[in-house]
């Protein structure tokens, strides 16, 4: 199939219509009472706590199997409340998937909205494809030069496909070469799904950031110019595993001071060890850059393993070692690599523990 064909690809949500018609009479069957006709919530319901909007098109980022687990099991299998009773004995395997079906088309433009089941899960070196809303922190730690970055990533999404992005990152202690502490080159980007396909788990997205010149030349904390990058970064599930990758170039507007560098990043998700919203998930990844003035090339392996904290699985830890591989003389020091992430579209931090 064409990148055209899936970038016209609709319907995800809505075109099938004899299941939805059948979540429908489930629906006002088990759950009108609380969530309402318009799945806003019943506002005669006497509880204070109130569900979800099912109408609010950020819950498009959810998978469907978090959803259907959440009707089959209860609110407290995933650290929600207990007034979210479990229906998993009371309906047939099939409607249960058709209510979930149906509680999609709450969002009137669903279809227009990259579902949730391509929301794979974070690497800790190769950007997603699909748009977030999430607070990240992450760290490079390399022993051997006494160099330590950290990094906060700031995503939110803007619409059905676009996803813009800040970047601050940090060097909170001077290297053992004297390199000092500092802010470095913040970097601001946005992102757009250009193409996805549900059925086949897929998606294409593509982008710009801009590196701006904030951090100081003589600590060695930023290139003294702006630095564009266009990117692309596509995702794609393989049964039970996943496959990432991103390819960009940097593009400096002074190339005195920056070099013109091509650069990806690939990786691949094994299957999770539990489920796959919340278990644990080993990565393997392989980043490299290219600088075609000097050709020099440089290759690193990451070996990581990721986890959710809490039982919603929105929030998640991932720690990993990278191991450089190129170039092949001079020392090789390893690196500690790691992150903490929020994913905030799905509620507070201290919900679903």
């Amino acid at each position: 199939m064409s990148l055209l064909a899936l970038a016209l690809l609709a319907g995800w949500a809505t075109s099938n219509t004899a299941q939805i018609a059948k979540g429908r009479e489930v629906y006002e069957t088990a759950c009108i009472l609380c969530h309402g006709k318009d799945g806003a919530g019943n506002p005669e319901w006497e509880s204070e706590i109130r569900p979800v909007s099912f109408a609010d098109c950020g819950t498009t980022a959810e998978p469907s199997a978090l959803w259907k687990s959440v009707v089959v099991n209860g609110g407290p299998k995933h650290g929600l409340a207990d007034v979210m009773p479990a229906f998993g004995e009371a309906f047939p395997p099939d409607e249960l998937d058709a209510v979930v079906a149906y509680l999609r088309t709450f969002c009137k433009t669903a279809d227009r909205y990259p579902p949730g089941d391509l929301n794979f899960r974070r690497l800790l070196a190769t950007g997603k494809a699909f748009p977030e809303a999430e607070a990240v922190l992450k760290t490079k730690i390399v022993p051997d030069e006494g160099e330590t970055e950290m990094e906060f990533v700031y995503e939110n999404r803007l619409g059905p496909r676009f996803q813009y992005e800040l970047e601050f990152p940090v060097r909170p202690a001077a290297t053992n070469e004297g390199y000092g502490a500092g802010l470095g080159d913040v970097v601001v980007s946005g992102k757009y799904v250009l193409a996805f396909n549900p059925a086949r788990l897929r998606i294409l997205s593509g982008g710009l950031e801009a590196a701006l010149p904030t951090g100081s030349e003589k600590k060695e904390l930023g290139s003294g110019t702006t630095v564009f990058v266009p990117f692309l970064a596509f995702g794609q599930g393989i049964g039970s595993t996943v496959f990432q990758t991103k390819l960009s170039v940097e593009l400096p507007a002074n190339t005195s001071k920056a070099s013109r560098t091509f650069k990806y990043s690939v990786g691949y998700s094994l299957p999770p060890i539990g489920l796959a919203r919340t278990g644990y998930i080993a990565a393997l990844e392989l980043t490299g850059s290219y600088n075609r003035q000097n050709r020099s090339h440089e290759q690193t392996a990451v070996i990581g393993v990721s986890k959710a904290l809490n039982k919603l699985g929105h929030v998640i830890a991932s720690v990993g070692m990278g191991i450089p591989l190129r170039p092949s003389e001079g020392p090789k020091p390893k690196e500690f690599r790691a992150y903490l992430l929020w994913d905030f579209g799905d509620g507070p931090f201290w919900t679903g523990w």
